[in-house]
């Protein structure tokens, strides 16, 4: 990435950053007017009045919302600040589950679900996180082209010794792990964007049996500028 780049990626970054700093402010506008309405509705249980059920199922709505709304906000607040620091140790398990969130509506078009599994254990590693955010959507969006509605997408990280990271993509249909050949992956359009982006990170795919679908092996110092530390 040259100076220019790198200065457009720092622009939209605090940018995106400021706005959800605002939406922050906004949702919780939100939710203490919400608080304030069953409170109210709280303080006059005794007193019937229509529909008085209707609000408090709409309040608890709103108020599911306004938490939802918050976790977006923080995922993508963590997102904008990703061109920051372009070589950083990072909770792997934290930002595949942050960028899950974010790709929520990707897999929801396409009537998928995507997990992450084990989001308790926590994986180390020191990378790029803007690059390693992109090469974990370019994984998701190949897997999207080539599984059907109703399926479900696993992601998993582990740890092999002290120097290897795995990311593994498997996939389950209707409920029952996915049995037989998987999708062939490899004659995908997107395949060639994905080699290239892992390439760049330094990092191994391996395509697997299902029901496993394909996983990202990576040294705990993982892409281009770590590469560049080692003397590499």
């Amino acid at each position: 990435m040259n100076a220019i780049e790198t200065k457009e990626a720092a622009f939209m970054g605090r940018i995106t950053a400021g706005v959800t700093h605002e939406m922050k402010n906004v949702l919780a506008i939100i939710k203490e007017s919400a608080g304030l309405m069953e409170d109210l509705l709280a303080l006059s249980k005794d007193t019937s009045f229509p529909h008085r059920e209707k609000f408090s199922s709409v309040l608890s709505k709103i108020r599911n919302q306004v938490a939802r709304g918050v976790d977006i906000s923080t995922r993508l607040n963590t997102f904008a600040h990703s061109p920051d620091r372009r070589l950083t140790e990072v909770d792997l398990t934290d930002l595949a589950t942050g960028l899950a969130l974010l790709a929520e509506r990707f897999v929801r078009v396409k009537r998928v679900v995507l997990k992450v599994v084990g989001e308790d254990r926590r994986v180390r590693i020191v990378t790029d996180p803007l690059k390693m955010q992109m090469l974990f959507f370019e994984c998701i969006e190949l897997i999207l082209g080539a599984v059907g509605q109703g399926s479900t997408i696993t992601l998993r990280l582990a740890e092999d010794g002290h120097k290897l990271v795995s990311v593994v993509f498997s996939l389950e249909e209707t409920g029952q792990t996915a049995q037989g050949p998987g999708p062939d992956l490899l004659a995908l359009p997107r395949w060639p964007e994905l080699e290239e982006i892992a390439r760049d990170m330094k990092a191994r795919i391996e395509i697997n049996e299902p029901p496993r679908l394909l996983t990202l092996v990576f040294n705990r110092t993982a892409g281009p500028a770590a590469a560049q530390d080692d003397g590499g």
